[in-house]
C-alpha cells in the first residue's frame, strides 16, 4: 500500500514538473519577419518586474559611509539601512515609510511613518528609541519641503495650524519643537518663492480655473507683480538671488518654454536659452542650496548643459558612459559632495551611481540586476518626425527591434494626459516589446506639451478628431516607411491614451489589428462631470480640450466622441485593463463599457487589477499587465512570449 502510494505521489510530482514546464515554457514568434530574424534572446518578465535581488531609492548619507536603499527579496520589499563599502545591514525599517533624509551631521535617519516625522540613531535604532520630530504646532496638516544642510537650520514646512485654518509656510526647527510663520497663504495659494536666506518673495495664487496670479512680498504685504493665464509655463528653478531675479522656465509673451532670468521686482524676463519648435527641458540640482546645476537642451534631445562648476564636473562623469544617457531620480547629500543617480543607456541596464563631485568620479552602488544580463538587447530610442494629413509635423518616439529586416509588427503608442509628452529616455516596458520583436511608435500628437503652445493649442476640443487623425496618421506613416506590417498593427495607450486605443478601434476599420487600453477615459461626459477634487484649480486646462458640460455644442462632441456611445462600431478584438482603486477614472466608466461590449457581443476582455490606481505600481499588478499584454499581442499579433511567470503564483503575504 505504501509503495503504491510512494507510486503516486512521484508519478504526481512528475507530472506537476512537466506541467510547469510546459505553461513556463518560452513560445517562439509565429510573424513571419519575426521566424527569420535575428532576435535576442528573451527577456523574461519577472527580470523586469519581479526581480528578487532588485535595489532601489538610494540616500546616501552626508559623507558616504551609509546607504538608505529599498530592496527586494523572495518575502517583499525592505528598507535597510547598510555600510556602503561592506554591504553590511545596519537595521531594517518599516517598508512603508516615506520622506527618508539624513540629519546633517550625525548617523541619523529620518522619515515619515503613518502620519509623523521620527528620527532614527543608528547606534539605536531600536523602534523604542526613535525621536519623533513631527512639527508640533501645525496639527491640521504639514508637508516638509526642504532638507537642512546644518543641524540648527529650520525648515520650511508647509502647514495648518488646526484642519479649519489656511495653510501657511512655517520655519520649523528640526526636532519639531518651534514653528514660525514666514509667508501667509490663501485658499487659492499654489506655492512660494523663497530667497537664498529661506525669506518669501513670491507666491503664486489660483484667481480662478484658468488664471494664476504671480504676487511680491512689500513691506506693505503680498502685492499682484504679473498673471499667468492657462497656457502659460511659469517655473521658478532656484531660489531668488541677492540681486532679485532667479532663474525661470517661462512661455510668457513666447510660443516655447525658455529659459529666463526673472526680476522679481518688476516682473522682466530676460531670455537665457531658447530652442526653436522645442521647450527647453527639465532641470538637475545637485545641492540642497536651490540652485539648478544642469539642464536638458530640448524636450525631444537628451543634450545638457552645465549651468554651475558642480554641474560640469557631473556631466564629465556622464560623458563616461555609453551615450546618450536617460537621467533618473537624483537625490544629492546634505553636504552636497556626493549624488547618488539612476542612469540608463542603450546597452545598459539601468543603474545607480554614487557621484563624488568633489573628486569628480563615480562608483556603482547598483548594477541592474537582472537586467543587467539582458543589457545587450536593449536597443535605444529615435526621436522622429512626420506630416499630418492637414501638413502638421508630429514629434514622436520611435524604438525598433534588433535583429529584424522588412516590416514587424509594430505598437502605436498613445501618451496620456493629454497635457504631456513623452521623452527619449529608456522605458522598461517598451523595450520589453522591443525584445519580444515588436517596434513602438510613442506619439506626441497634437495637443501635447513640450512643443510650443501652439503645437498644444491644436488639440483644444479636437479629441477624437484632429488628435486621433495623428494616431491614425502615425499608423499609415510606419507602414508607408516600410517598417510596420499593415496587417501587423495595434495601438496602445493608458488613461487619454486608453481613450484614444479604444477611439481608433471604433473608426478606420481594418487599420489596426488590436487596440489595448489601459485605465482609460471611456466616457468624456461622466468624467468631466465627476472629475477628482483635486482638479479643481486645473479644470480650465481639462475644459480647453474636451469643453463644458453647460454648453450644448460641448455636450454633443463630448457623447459623439466617446467609446461609450460608439460600441456597435468596434472592430477587432479589444483588451481593457483598469484599476480598481484608480482616484483619477472611476472603474465605474469601465464596467459601463464592459456592460455595453457584452449586449453588442464584441471580442473585448477586460482585466482589473486588484492593487492598481491609475496605473500599475505594486510588483504583482506590473507582472500582470505585462504578462496579459505580451500574451495577447502574441496570439493577435505573432511576436513571441516568455509564457506563464512561477512569480505569478508566489504567496499572497509576499509584498
Amino acid at each position: 500500500m505504501l509503495k503504491k502510494l510512494a507510486m503516486g505521489v512521484a508519478v504526481l510530482c512528475v507530472a506537476v514538473a512537466a506541467l510547469t514546464f510546459w505553461a513556463t515554457r518560452d513560445v517562439g514568434p509565429s510573424h513571419p519577419v519575426l521566424r527569420e530574424a535575428e532576435l535576442p534572446p528573451l527577456m523574461p518578465v519577472r527580470d523586469v518586474y519581479a526581480d528578487t535581488n532588485y535595489a532601489w531609492d538610494f540616500v546616501a548619507s552626508p559623507d558616504a559611509r551609509y546607504l538608505a536603499v529599498r530592496r527586494s527579496s523572495v518575502f517583499g520589499r525592505r528598507q535597510v539601512i547598510e555600510r556602503r563599502e561592506t554591504g553590511e545591514e545596519i537595521t531594517e525599517l518599516p517598508a512603508d515609510i516615506l520622506f527618508l533624509r539624513w540629519h546633517p551631521t550625525r548617523d541619523a535617519v529620518r522619515f515619515i511613518h503613518r502620519g509623523d516625522d521620527w528620527e532614527v540613531d543608528l547606534d539605536r535604532p531600536a523602534r523604542a528609541n526613535w525621536t519623533r520630530i513631527s512639527p508640533q504646532k501645525l496639527s491640521g496638516g504639514w508637508a516638509k519641503n526642504k532638507i537642512p544642510t546644518d543641524p540648527d537650520m529650520p525648515i520650511l514646512t508647509w502647514g495648518r495650524a488646526t484642519t479649519r485654518s489656511v495653510a501657511h509656510m512655517w520655519m520649523v526647527s528640526q526636532d519639531g519643537k518651534t514653528a514660525e510663520r514666514v509667508a501667509e497663504g490663501s485658499e487659492d495659494t499654489i506655492y512660494w518663492v523663497f530667497d537664498t536666506q529661506n525669506m518669501p518673495v513670491l507666491r503664486v495664487d489660483a484667481l480662478d480655473p484658468a488664471t494664476r496670479q504671480v504676487l511680491r512680498m512689500t513691506p506693505e504685504g503680498w502685492v499682484p507683480l504679473i498673471t499667468l493665464g492657462v497656457n502659460d509655463t511659469f517655473a521658478p528653478l532656484e531660489a531668488v538671488a541677492e540681486d532679485g531675479t532667479m532663474l525661470t522656465r517661462s512661455s510668457r509673451g513666447r510660443d516655447t518654454v525658455a529659459l529666463v532670468r526673472f526680476d522679481t521686482a518688476t516682473g522682466d524676463e530676460t531670455v537665457v536659452l531658447i530652442e526653436e519648435g522645442a521647450d527647453i527641458g527639465l532641470p538637475t540640482s545637485l545641492g540642497h542650496d536651490g540652485r539648478i546645476d544642469v539642464l536638458r537642451l530640448r524636450s525631444d534631445a537628451t543634450e545638457r548643459i552645465a549651468l554651475t562648476p558642480r554641474g560640469e564636473v557631473y556631466l564629465e562623469v556622464l560623458d563616461a558612459l555609453p551615450q546618450p544617457v536617460t537621467l533618473g531620480l537624483t537625490v544629492p547629500t546634505a553636504s552636497g559632495r556626493y549624488v547618488t543617480q539612476v542612469v540608463s543607456a542603450p546597452g545598459m541596464a539601468p543603474q545607480v551611481l554614487l557621484i563624488d563631485l568633489e573628486r569628480g568620479t563615480s562608483e556603482v552602488l547598483f548594477g541592474g540586476g537582472a537586467m543587467a544580463q539582458h543589457s545587450a538587447a536593449l536597443v535605444p530610442d529615435e526621436a522622429v518626425r512626420f506630416v499630418a494629413r492637414d501638413g502638421l509635423e508630429i514629434p514622436a518616439v520611435l524604438t525598433r527591434p534588433v535583429g529584424v529586416t522588412g516590416p514587424v509588427p509594430f505598437v502605436v503608442h498613445v501618451h496620456g494626459g493629454p497635457a504631456l509628452h513623452v521623452a527619449l529616455g529608456q522605458r522598461p516596458f517598451v523595450q520589453l516589446l522591443a525584445n519580444r520583436g515588436y517596434g513602438v511608435l510613442s506619439v506626441n500628437f497634437r495637443g501635447s506639451t513640450g512643443f510650443g503652445k501652439a503645437f498644444q493649442a491644436k488639440g483644444f476640443r479636437e479629441y477624437g478628431r484632429a488628435m486621433q487623425d495623428d494616431i491614425t496618421d502615425a499608423a499609415n506613416w510606419l507602414v508607408d516607411q516600410g517598417l510596420a506590417d499593415p496587417d501587423a498593427l495595434a495601438v496602445l495607450g493608458e488613461s487619454y491614451g486608453g481613450y484614444a486605443a479604444a477611439m481608433a478601434m471604433t473608426r478606420d476599420p481594418g487599420l489596426f489589428e488590436v487596440g489595448i487600453a489601459e485605465f482609460p477615459m471611456l466616457d468624456v461626459e461622466f468624467q468631466t462631470k465627476h472629475p477628482p477634487g483635486f482638479w479643481r484649480k486645473e479644470l480650465e486646462t481639462w475644459w480647453r480640450y474636451f469643453g463644458r458640460i453647460n454648453t450644448s455644442t460641448d455636450l454633443e462632441a463630448m457623447r459623439r466622441h466617446a467609446p461609450i456611445h460608439r460600441v456597435d462600431d468596434l472592430h477587432g478584438p479589444m483588451m481593457v485593463l483598469a484599476g480598481r482603486k484608480d482616484p483619477i477614472i472611476a472603474v465605474q466608466q469601465v464596467r459601463n463599457f464592459e456592460e455595453k461590449v457584452a449586449a453588442a457581443g464584441k471580442d473585448v476582455t477586460f482585466h482589473y487589477l486588484a492593487n492598481a490606481g491609475h496605473g500599475t505600481e505594486h510588483w504583482r499588478d506590473n507582472l500582470r499587465r505585462a504578462r496579459l499584454i505580451e500574451d495577447f499581442l502574441a496570439q493577435h499579433l505573432g511576436g513571441r512570449s516568455g509564457g506563464t511567470e512561477l512569480a505569478e503564483w508566489a504567496p499572497s503575504f509576499i509584498d
